[in-house]
């Protein structure tokens, strides 16, 4: 009897450690994916963002962070990033630098946990048009309405993204009365639950969101990304434009198809 209740006590144990061997596998191999994001939003950073988020998915990554550090850029580009983040499986994290503007501030309220380094701001995010005007009432109403839903989707008070895209809304408490944009600084986010915590470091980051024992791996863009992203810059764009329709002015007015006729189409290319 004894050797039967020895040899039971014997089994339990092995099934015991060969049921928490694969917990501790995991444990050891969970792995937290960094990505930046930096300069102008538009449609080539919308390109690495997917590219990275299809390797974090398919390497089962406990999380995503997205470091962030933009003035804004293309609003279409921007819901589309959006849009990412909400179907993707992942926790998601924004871990904001510096600053968040425009579309950065949207892009961040679609991420599962904000965190912002202590002189870091998230805001400002009127829309304006190619050169530099506000844009029409029609897009600003849409943009209004993306900018709450942002929000509403993590779970946060919509007033105050509302606040940051329409000057109408009164926010003097926030130095945003009628006629500004809201900005918030990292201490005012995290009052108003725009923010999980205050962290000046990835690390202090992953510590605060439970994860600091993953493996953190950085992904950067490739040549060619960084390439696409330079020539669907906000700035960039228009210049490429006025050389295009240069060098197809030029064309007309010369024989043959030569330099102009190539310039404008390497410029539409």
């Amino acid at each position: 009897m004894k050797r039967t209740r020895f040899f039971s006590w014997i089994f339990m144990l092995t099934l015991s450690f060969l049921l928490v061997i694969p917990s501790l596998t995991a444990l050891a191999n969970a792995k937290v994916y960094h990505v930046p994001i930096e300069d102008n939003v538009e449609k080539g950073l919308l390109a690495f963002l997917e590219r990275a988020f299809e390797e974090a998915e398919a390497q089962q990554a406990e999380a995503i962070v997205l470091e962030i550090h933009t003035p804004g850029g293309f609003t279409d580009a921007a819901e589309k990033i959006g849009m990412l983040l909400d179907q993707s499986p992942l926790k998601v994290i924004a871990f904001i630098n510096s600053k968040a503007h425009s579309a950065g501030a949207f892009i961040a309220l679609h991420a599962d946990e904000i965190y912002m380094s202590q002189n870091a701001t998230i805001g400002a995010a009127g829309i304006i048009d190619g050169e530099g005007n506000t844009a029409d009432e029609k897009a600003e109403s849409a943009w209004w309405a993306a900018m709450e839903a942002a929000a509403i989707s993590s779970g946060r008070d919509p007033e105050f993204a509302r606040a940051m895209a329409d000057k109408s809304v009164d926010l003097r408490d926030f130095r945003a009365p009628v006629g500004e944009f809201l900005t918030l600084t990292a201490d005012e986010a995290l009052q108003v639950g725009y923010s999980e915590g205050t962290a000046n470091s990835l690390q202090e980051v992953l510590q605060q969101a439970g994860i600091e024992d993953s493996e953190v791996i950085a992904v950067e863009p490739t040549l060619a990304e960084n390439i696409a992203r330079i020539v669907t810059n906000p700035i960039v764009v228009p210049i490429l434009l006025s050389i295009a329709s240069l060098g197809l002015v030029l064309e007309l007015y010369s024989p043959g198809f030569g330099v102009p006729g190539t310039m404008a189409l390497s410029a539409f290319g």
